[in-house]
């Protein structure tokens, strides 16, 4: 199993809260690299996001335009 560093680009607000640019959360996927397009792994990036920072990170803005993703 591989881990993630998932890293926002820049500053994105969500119903009335404020994910800054440069909070990252440590997403976990069983392959060489995460698929961003894929259902599973968004849930799973929001539900990480959700648990580090208390925010609801909205699945639209869940794209390479608004996030980095690093394997660790």
């Amino acid at each position: 199993m591989a881990l993630f560093k998932v890293t926002t680009k820049r500053l994105i607000l969500s119903g009335g809260k404020r994910l800054e640019a440069g909070m990252t959360a440590e997403v976990p996927f069983n392959d060489f690299t995460l698929p961003l397009y894929n259902s599973s792994v968004k849930e799973t990036i929001r539900y990480q996001f959700a648990i580090k920072y208390a925010v609801d990170f909205p699945a639209s803005q869940i794209n390479l335009s608004n996030l980095t993703v690093e394997k660790i």
